[in-house]
């Protein structure tokens, strides 16, 4: 199975950032121009899974009137909404099952940052062991031999470079430049060095992102606990990622954000109009039901007093006026 993750997910990725640092000669470059592509790649999910999500959050006021009707009733109040979601054609998960999609691509990033070496220079772990060593030997600042970043770093300087060209007769065709607006990408930020500007701003840029993205979908932050999670959460994971993972990662999560923020601003206002006009034709067309139902009422209810009348006047009593005729001449001598 692990086998089959590296070769389908985290070698294409590699061979991604492989390609973009050539270009750039930049590992910073490269890890921003990943992130626009992964953006890219992307978007068809983000695009299948906006519908839905702002579908569902039309649904709160339905669905907070079903549990005001339900109270404690859990049983009662999941069956109702599980009806109100297929009468609505509405996913309970569909939103956020595509939205997770991404996810795996930044564990197979994490891989490929956390390994340059291996994944991205695709040197073999014997010629790893044999480069870091070599540096060691030299005298060179001390190595730790299994963290890759380590010796990448090592490898950035000219002298341990051209150490590591000589072991094991492996051949480097270009050194790893991790600096990237003079910091290190390679190092995991701490709060006592600079690249604590890193986590911070991840941090930031998600919040500002889940903020943006509840403005632009109408949701209310102070509506309850559960949106106001839904905002710190991002920024949480942002924070614990920055501080735990290489500083490449956290660029990465900083451009994510930043593209989010326009993408979620064009796909809900597209979803909102598609969803405007769809509600439209859907009260129209409720409407109309309701005017032919009005009509066809009106029609039964002349039809029966139509019925009502022909069957009073048919059984109708019949009424005989009292004949006062006179007497005749005989009648009178009598």
């Amino acid at each position: 199975m692990g086998q089959i993750w590296d070769t389908i997910i985290v070698q294409p990725i590699a061979f991604l950032l492989r390609a973009f640092y050539e270009l750039t000669g930049n590992y910073g470059a490269a890890i921003l121009l990943f992130a626009l592509t992964a953006k890219a790649i992307l978007f068809f999910f983000s695009f299948k899974g906006k519908k839905g999500m702002l579908k569902q959050q039309r649904l709160q006021p339905k669905l907070a009137a079903l549990q005001k009707q339900y109270g404690t009733d859990r049983a009662k109040f999941q069956q109702a909404q599980a009806k109100l979601y297929q009468d609505e054609g509405v996913s309970m998960f569909g939103g956020c099952l595509w939205m997770l999609i991404p996810f795996p691509l930044i564990i197979a990033l994490y891989g490929a940052v956390r390994a340059p070496l291996s994944y991205i220079w695709r040197l073999t772990g014997d010629q790893i062991t044999s480069i870091g060593a070599k540096i060691t030997d030299a005298g060179y600042t001390w190595v730790d031999i299994n963290n890759q970043l380590s010796i990448a770093n090592e490898l950035g300087t000219p002298s341990s470079f051209t150490m590591a060209k000589e072991a094991a007769g492996i051949t480097i065709d270009k050194t790893i430049n991790f600096n990237f607006l003079g910091l290190n990408l390679a190092d995991v930020p701490k709060i006592t060095t600079l690249l604590v500007l890193i986590p911070l701003l991840s941090a930031f840029t998600s919040f500002l992102s889940a903020w943006l993205t509840q403005k632009f979908s109408g949701q209310k932050t102070a509506g309850g606990n559960n949106m106001m999670m839904t905002v710190l959460l991002g920024p949480g994971i942002s924070l614990w990622i920055g501080f735990t993972w290489p500083a490449a990662l956290g660029v990465y999560w900083i451009a994510q954000n930043l593209l989010q923020i326009p993408q979620e601003y064009f796909l809900t206002k597209h979803f909102n109009k598609i969803l405007d006009e769809e509600e439209a034709q859907k009260q129209a067309l409720e409407d109309r039901r309701k005017e032919a139902e009005a009509k066809q009422k009106e029609e039964d209810r002349q039809r029966r007093a139509e019925r009502i009348a022909a069957q009073n006047k048919k059984h109708k009593p019949k009424r005989y006026k009292l004949q006062n005729n006179k007497p005749t001449d005989d009648e009178e001598s009598e």
